[in-house]
């Protein structure tokens, strides 16, 4: 294996793991996250076979972590997330649970952005709707989606992440409510690569009607 220079970046090339081809890409990035300390963003690619994957490690062993996060208005939408490969993501106001799967990547965005993808799929599972009543409870789902978005529903973010590796950084700290996970409640988690994603809303989780479910093999739904 050998390490190529690059500015603030380890670059490293070897074998892919999935063709066995010569050219594959690891790229590792430190980042400074104010009050969680050093993060290492972590990227994969082939260029053979079209592998990819992207994972946020912290460089400090982490505790099982509930986080949970009061979105009042426009303001907290712009709140900073770091949600790692192995978090499971919930709205209940939205009755929506993005659990991680195969191909579940980390990402920074933030609550925002977390919302975008949460549209996504959504919008897909419309498409590939096969009855009428699942297409008007997706579009029912968007609906509210698209009022989070604009500031006029208020909910709550839920993350959970069994290695301690996600985060809800609003300026106000004391606005996150942290607590660490049960043992029954790490057990029920899945924790990411090689589990599927499931993202589901039910009735018991925040909408009179359940709106079916619809399973990712990967890319920006993880």
């Amino acid at each position: 294996m050998k390490k190529l220079p690059e500015m603030g970046m380890s670059v490293k090339e070897d074998k892919c793991p999935v063709c066995g081809k010569e050219g594959f890409e690891l790229r590792e990035l430190p980042y400074e996250v104010p009050g969680f300390g050093t993060m290492l963003i972590i990227s994969m690619r082939c260029p053979s076979c079209g592998f990819k994957h992207r994972d946020i490690l912290g460089l400090r062993f982490g505790e099982p972590t509930r986080q949970e996060f009061k979105v009042e208005g426009p303001e907290d939408l712009k709140v900073r997330v770091i949600r790692s490969s192995s978090a499971t993501i919930r709205i209940p106001e939205l009755g929506v649970t993005v659990e991680p799967g195969p191909m579940a990547e980390a990402f920074i965005s933030n609550v925002e952005g977390v919302l975008e993808r949460v549209e996504r799929v959504v919008a897909m599972m419309a498409r590939f709707a096969e009855t009428p009543e699942e297409r008007a409870r997706a579009a029912e789902v968007l609906a509210r989606i698209w009022e989070a978005r604009e500031g006029r529903l208020k909910f709550t973010l839920i993350i959970d992440d069994p290695f301690g590796n996600s985060l809800i950084a609003p300026p106000d700290k004391s606005r996150v409510k942290v607590r660490r996970l049960t043992p029954e409640e790490i057990r029920e988690l899945k924790t990411g690569p090689f589990v599927p994603i499931d993202i589901r809303w039910s009735a018991s989780e925040g909408s009179e009607k359940g709106a079916g479910a619809v399973r990712e093999s990967g890319g920006e739904g993880g």
